[in-house]
Formats: C-alpha cells, structure tokens, sequence
C-alpha cells in the first residue's frame, strides 16, 4: 500500500469516527440504562456490605424498584 493510499484510508476512518461521534452525542439519553448501571452498582454494593439479616439488600432493591416505577422506565 503506497503512502496516498494510506493517508486516504486513514482520512475516511476519521470522517467515519468524527460521525459516529456526532451521533453519540446527539443521541437522547437513555434513562432506563442510566437506572440499570446505577442500580447494579448501588446493589453490588450493599450485598458487599450487608450483614446477615439482608435487610441493606432488600431496602436496595425496593428503592430501585420504586425510582424505576416511578419514572416510567
């Protein structure tokens, strides 16, 4: 592959990454996905904290459970 080639090829990719980066920032925010990630995190956590009665894990579960009923997710 000659160096013009190279560079042409390497031009479209950047366009295309330029692009695609336009578009994920365009994009709407996803709020049930947020709720997830969010979710998980807070739920990995209490079971790393909880003792034995699980009382922490179960209080984690109803929140999310009402924040995502809530919000129509």
């Amino acid at each position: 592959m000659n160096r013009d080639m190279f560079i042409e090829k390497l031009t479209e990719v950047q366009e295309t990454v330029g692009q695609l980066l336009a578009q994920l920032q365009a994009s709407e925010h996803d709020g049930f996905a947020a709720h997830l990630y969010r979710s998980r995190r807070e739920y990995r956590s209490a079971c790393q904290r909880a003792g034995k009665g699980g009382k922490q894990i179960e209080r984690c579960v109803i929140s999310a459970f009402q924040v995502a009923d809530n919000s129509g997710l």
